[in-house]
């Protein structure tokens, strides 16, 4: 059975799919050269970050760039848990059945399966209150389909490597004093993205955070997985205290997401 997908390559269910979590957010906007606006935030004592602009109801990422590898760190039966929970995935092509090798807790890396076996698992433990989390997605800001190369500025990965203060193509996304200062663990390596590569869906699309760089790779190579949610999570209620102004202490981050609170906050913030 293949599973349904948009325009981008992007897995889309109709109701909540075990395999791969609930339907994509909106497509993103990006005005190139301008800095993304980014809230550090705390969800169940969950450090997040909430990309505020992306999309109609924003992208809330995990704060640690590397959270599989931390939460294997502290519990060695993850593996065993997700296997147990997801033991066969479905994408385009057919059925993968998971093994422990998918998966390399030691780094961080899992092949594509095991990536989106993890967002399900990340889901069914409610991770930082939240019940949608998936991998980002390689759709263009307008949902175009996924395009290689460098200065992708439109995919969800790219627009935070692009837009997070590191706006040169080539540079190290860790050269970004302002994402170093933004999140843990992060990593000059290859990410996956949720997104399979149409021509050929034994292959999914990868973001390197070394170049900033997008293409595509066989989803049995081992990639880190970096988690996001849309929209802000519902449990989530104060910023941390790094942000001028102060206005973030006093309003609530649902009520900041909307528009007519947001250019006040930007205004105050600069």
């Amino acid at each position: 059975m293949r599973t349904p997908t948009n325009r981008a390559g992007d897995i889309v269910m109709t109701r909540p799919n075990p395999a791969y979590g609930l339907p994509f957010a909106a497509p993103i906007s990006y005005q190139e050269g301008e800095e993304i606006p980014m809230l550090s935030c705390r969800s169940q004592r969950v450090n997040l970050v909430y990309d505020i602009d992306a999309g109609l109801d924003g992208l809330t990422w995990t704060a640690d760039a590397d959270l599989f590898q931390t939460q294997c760190r502290f519990d060695d039966t993850i593996v065993t848990r997700i296997i147990n929970l997801t033991p066969v995935v479905t994408d385009a092509v057919g059925a993968h059945c998971l093994v422990p090798e998918d998966f390399d807790p030691l780094s961080g890396a899992m092949t594509w399966w095991a990536a989106q076996a993890w967002t399900t698992w990340l889901n069914h433990i409610g991770f930082a209150g939240g019940k949608s989390w998936r991998l980002c997605s390689a759709a263009g800001c307008t949902g175009r389909s996924p395009r290689s190369g460098r200065h992708v500025n439109c995919s969800e990965i790219g627009r935070l490597y692009y837009g997070g203060g590191n706006s040169q193509q080539g540079f190290r996304i860790t050269r970004s004093r302002r994402l170093k200062r933004t999140f843990t663990n992060l990593q000059d390596e290859l990410y996956w993205t949720a997104s399979e590569y149409r021509a050929n869906p034994q292959g999914a699309w990868q973001f390197c955070c070394r170049t900033g760089t997008q293409y595509f790779a066989p989803k049995q190579r081992k990639r880190l997985a970096w988690a996001v949610h849309p929209g802000l999570i519902a449990d989530t209620r104060r910023s941390s205290s790094g942000l001028r102004g102060g206005l973030a202490e006093l309003l609530d981050l649902q009520e900041l997401a909307t528009a007519h609170v947001w250019p006040a906050f930007r205004q105050a913030n600069g």
